[in-house]
């Protein structure tokens, strides 16, 4: 053979064989430039999951437009010319365009964090407002500074960089960010409590509110001398909740509202306490119905709720960001130092639990309240075994209908019975009277006398042992969202676990310093029955009752 062709072939050989080992090894790979990843998408809700929001097209200059929302009465704060207008579902993911870089241009590698906040340990969730661009727990000036980064291409777009949701992450995103922390913004765009895409006019000065709940934040919000209506619940409170405030009409009850007179009051918001809210958005034009999500709170894990989400969200609607941030902190406080001491509880030194309702007719339903609702939270937050742990819907439902013989099989330690005086359908039950309006036990202690005489629950252990409580609605539907029944029932559940707890002193600091009513626990309320005494001092009922 040839001796060049041998050659040949053999270096032929050697060069294929270098080739194949260097790309198997990435000898010829460009480097890449790491781009910092946007931080976890917020929470998902107990009633319904939010829809991610796609990546808003960024651009590197400025535009000349900046949309308002159809339900904006008013321009931005920053005149810009008009633009179609942010829709109520999220926009399309267009391509994401940056400008060019030099090469010199170091690439953050981490997003900003959150402002400290003024108490610890600090909330670890995701606003969900439109604006909050660096995805923490506030819309601030380090969203200013994010945003610059976003519109530099320095760094990605993120679920709520787009404050203004019209697709496009540009200077009119900085204007409606300057605007929300001015407090001069024309619209805000958030999730609401069932994780949809609502935009809210501003400002947001006449307001109706339905039920306890809504109420109790306005009070917390400093708010009431916006209220305009007030629903039936509410109104039968009015001596406690609005006594300052004459002028506050009542609308009746909303469970089947009188659209009519709603409208009469010219409102710009309606707080709703359902998460039903279509059919009242379609039969009050003009009006924003909001529903905030304090009907879902999750105790157990605050940062995953829409409850907290409520009451900040809240404090950017009605500009008062300060006193919704305070109030929260407080109540995330309140969860911590609870969660701290009862999750170190074994399976062997729960007590056992049955959180029920209160029988008010012989042939009511029992229920045994599970894990999404308000009571359910409360029981695992306070440390106690839910019996309806068992139940196969446990997980995934409000409630689960049991009988006395389910009940007698169960055999629990404690037994809870809930109560709702005024409901939010218009009634008002009589016995066992219990909250704000009732000081005297003799309603609520013949109503508990009559329970636990029933024979056939006569060998039940709560019962030998006298624990067997009745508790007040307010633990289930006031503006606490559950941290106030988790207080109560934690005493009651492990007193010397919480030997330095007073759930009245708590009780009374939300009173008093928050709702600013001139309400003194030791005289006025039933709350829990029998009551507990603490150093002397009768706690859930007025002092010197029995």
């Amino acid at each position: 053979m040839n001796r060049n062709l041998i050659i040949g072939i053999i270096l032929a050989v050697i060069i294929g064989s270098s080739l194949i080992i260097g790309y198997s090894n990435n000898w010829f790979a460009q480097p890449e430039t790491p781009k910092p990843e946007p931080t976890a998408t917020p929470r998902t809700t107990p009633s319904s999951t939010p829809q991610t929001t796609p990546s808003p097209e960024v651009t590197s200059s400025p535009t000349a437009t900046s949309p308002l929302p159809t339900t904006s009465p008013t321009a931005t704060a920053t005149p810009q010319a008009t633009s179609p207008p942010p829709t109520s579902t999220p926009t399309a993911k267009p391509t994401v365009t940056s400008s060019p870089q030099p090469t010199s241009q170091a690439t953050p590698t981490t997003q900003p964090t959150a402002s400290p906040q003024p108490t610890e340990p600090s909330m670890n969730l995701v606003l969900e407002v439109y604006g909050n661009a660096n995805m923490d727990d506030a819309v601030d000036e380090e969203d200013l500074t994010y945003l610059t980064s976003i519109i530099n291409g320095s760094v990605d777009a993120t679920q709520f960089s787009d404050a203004n949701n019209d697709g496009t992450v540009d200077a009119a995103d900085k204007d409606q960010v300057a605007a929300l922390i001015n407090g001069d913004a024309s619209y805000i765009v958030l999730l609401d409590g069932n994780g949809k895409l609502i935009t809210v006019s501003l400002p947001a000065n006449r307001i109706v509110v339905e039920y306890i709940q809504n109420a109790e934040m306005m009070r917390v919000l400093e708010l009431e001398d916006q209220i305009v209506g007030i629903d039936y619940c509410v109104d039968v409170l009015r001596q406690y909740y609005f006594q300052d405030s004459p002028n506050i009409a009542s609308v009746g009850q909303m469970y089947t509202p009188d659209y009519e007179a709603v409208l009469n009051l010219n409102p710009d918001v309606l707080l709703t306490f359902s998460k039903a809210t279509e059919e009242k958005a379609e039969k009050l034009p003009g009006v924003d119905v909001i529903f905030l999500g304090l009907y879902y709170p999750n105790v157990t894990n605050p940062e995953d709720s829409s409850f907290m989400q409520g009451i900040l969200k809240a404090g950017y609607i009605f500009d008062r960001v300060p006193q919704a941030t305070e109030y929260a902190q407080w109540l995330f406080n309140l969860t911590q130092t609870i969660r701290d001491k009862t999750n170190n509880l074994t399976a062997e030194q729960q007590q056992t639990v049955l959180l029920t309702n209160y029988p008010y007719t012989e042939s009511a339903t029992v229920k045994a309240y599970a894990t999404i609702d308000t009571l359910g939270q409360v029981c695992i937050l306070s440390g106690g075994a839910n019996i309806a742990s068992i139940l196969p819907t446990y997980l995934n439902s409000s409630s689960v209908s049991v009988d006395a013989e389910w009940i007698l099989e169960q055999d629990p330690d404690f037994i809870f019975l809930h109560t709702v005086r005024y409901t939010f359908s218009g009634l008002t039950r009589g016995d066992p009277a219990q909250g704000y309006d009732v000081s005297d036990t003799t309603s609520i202690s013949q109503c508990l006398q009559e329970y636990i005489a029933q024979p056939m629950f006569a060998n039940l252990k709560a019962v030998q042992n006298g624990r067997v409580y009745i508790i007040a609605g307010d633990f289930r539907n006031n503006a606490m969202g559950g941290v106030l029944g988790s207080v109560y029932l934690a005493k009651v559940l492990y007193p010397d676990l919480f030997s330095d707890l007073n759930p009245q002193s708590v009780h009374q600091e939300y009173i008093t310093r928050f709702m600013r009513l001139d309400y003194n626990l030791d005289e006025e309320g039933v709350f829990l029955y029998p009551g507990i005494s603490i150093n002397g001092d009768i706690v859930g009922i007025p002092n010197g009752s029995t």
